[in-house]
């Protein structure tokens, strides 16, 4: 079992980050619960878990797949699909007043099936709780937004990492990486996942993990170098490796503007460079394509922008 599955939260209290979540979810039951919850935000910040650990929590003993239905809406994207979940929506849980059912990247649905599933929402409440994820809320129809209850969850602070310091001393790894955790949260976007991820592929030597993130942050520094002389191949092919390395789209786009800013020789050239930077970071989550197209039309854009 791999470290993020071992040390995935088991209960809503076990939670890092998103405290307008966290702190009204602990006094839920059953009953109490809305019947439609929405968590937005970034890939690798908790939505998933969270919703996990809310299912326990209200399941209790009960937590099973006949109570807490899963399903990722990029496989099951379609109205016939959603089509299925009505009966099950009326139908009481086994032992319990309400089950719950789970729509991972419910951002994928298509249009028919948002449509079926809004009316569904409308007529199960009292039967069941709607827990969807979405990493970009633009693509869900507003009808389903006005049913519910939204929470954002973001990266977590560089300093906010008991959780990670704990399971480097549950799991015996050497205590210098105790002093790199900011510089790995930073690394990471503040995606808790992939932090985890990273140490648990390290050899557990005392410069290991600031060895990693050294070698992986200097493509961006010379990503940052070469936009700055107009080199664009070459910023291309250093953003790409930044992505090989495990970074994250997002990860990457906030590490180049860091490093950029204090390079830009005007403002003209900040604010050429911010045009293509917002729009990109929205399309982070949304990109549909692999990285490397990402990049090059990123690079694309980012050329024609600076240039005109």
């Amino acid at each position: 079992m791999n470290l993020r599955e071992k040390y995935r939260p088991s209960t809503v209290t076990d939670l890092v980050g998103c405290k307008e979540f966290t702190e009204p979810a602990q006094t839920w039951t059953l009953e109490t619960c809305p019947a439609n919850l929405l968590f937005a935000g970034p890939p690798g910040v908790g939505k998933t878990s969270a919703a996990y650990a809310l299912a326990k929590d209200l399941l209790g003993e009960y937590f099973d797949p006949m109570n807490f239905i899963v399903t990722n809406a990029s496989d099951d994207r379609g109205i016939d699909y959603i089509r299925s979940l009505k009966m099950m929506s009326k139908q009481k849980g086994i032992g319990v007043s309400r089950r719950i059912i789970f729509l991972d990247e419910a951002d994928s649905f298509t249009a028919p099936a948002q449509k079926a599933l809004r009316q569904i929402m409308e007529e199960s409440h009292k039967s069941t709780i709607f827990i969807l994820t979405a990493n970009d809320v633009s693509s869900i129809h507003r009808a389903i937004l006005d049913r519910c209850v939204k929470y954002s969850f973001k990266g977590i602070d560089p300093e906010d990492n008991e959780r990670m310091a704990m399971i480097i001393e549950q799991e015996g790894m050497p205590e210098e990486w105790l002093a790199n955790l900011p510089h790995l949260i930073k690394f990471t976007g503040g995606s808790l996942r992939q932090a985890i991820d990273i140490i648990d592929s390290l050899p557990r030597e005392p410069d290991a993990l600031i060895k990693s993130i050294k070698r992986d942050t200097q493509y961006l520094n010379k990503a940052a170098v070469h936009l700055l002389g107009g080199d664009f191949p070459k910023v291309t092919a250093y953003l790409a490796q930044a992505l090989e390395s495990g970074q994250s789209r997002l990860g990457i786009l906030k590490g180049l503007r860091y490093r950029a800013k204090p390079l830009m020789g005007s403002d003209d050239e900040w604010h050429n460079f911010m045009l293509t930077y917002g729009e990109f970071v929205i399309l982070a989550t949304q990109w549909p394509d692999d990285d490397l197209a990402f990049v090059e039309y990123f690079i694309a854009k980012m050329k024609y922008n600076m240039e005109k």
